[in-house]
């Protein structure tokens, strides 16, 4: 390899072969042994791209959800992937609100539109086999509005590999 070439490149050339390299990587490994890599491009979650990997979804961890129901007004159909971040399992408690959900000392904000589902207000707790999805961003299409999302609906756990809100902030 010449190295010479590589002290005339610049940082944004040197970063788009490295993107292109990561795309084309992720290609491959995709159409070998299934879909292992995904991406979000939505800010109800981090955007970027998410390796999947093995292991149960614990606290605080993220994972690929297939949407519960479908909501039309937003384009999401039952079954679409959604990454979402793991905040209680069965047997922990929540409280529903008009405008908010607690759980495990975090409140997270509800939102009242015409399309999205609602919970009634009330004490409840995570039933078996299901776990509560709650994303940081407010405007997180999440259990805030399904309610608990049956672990049958996990698709991967899954880690960010690549932050695209950190690489525009570095540009």
């Amino acid at each position: 390899m010449n190295y010479h070439v590589l002290k005339h490149l610049s940082k944004a050339q040197i970063c788009m072969a490295a993107v292109l390299a990561a795309a084309a990587a992720m290609l491959t490994a995709n159409t070998f042994f299934g879909p292992i890599f995904y991406t979000n491009r939505t800010a109800s979650a981090p955007r970027g791209i998410y390796l999947a990997v093995p292991g149960q979804v614990s606290y605080g961890d993220y994972a690929i959800v297939a949407s519960p129901a479908s909501i039309p007004d937003i384009h999401i159909q039952q079954g679409d992937l959604l990454v979402k971040k793991a905040a209680a399992f069965p047997g922990d408690t929540y409280e529903m609100t008009a405008s908010r959900l607690a759980v495990n000392g975090r409140v997270y904000p509800v939102y009242h539109l015409p399309y999205l589902p609602t919970q009634p207000a009330g004490s409840y707790a995570v039933p078996e086999g299901t776990i509560l999805f709650l994303n940081d961003p407010v405007i997180s299409l999440d259990s805030r509005y399904f309610g608990p999302i049956p672990q049958a609906n996990i698709k991967k756990k899954v880690i960010l590999l690549v932050n695209y809100d950190a690489i525009h902030s570095y540009f």
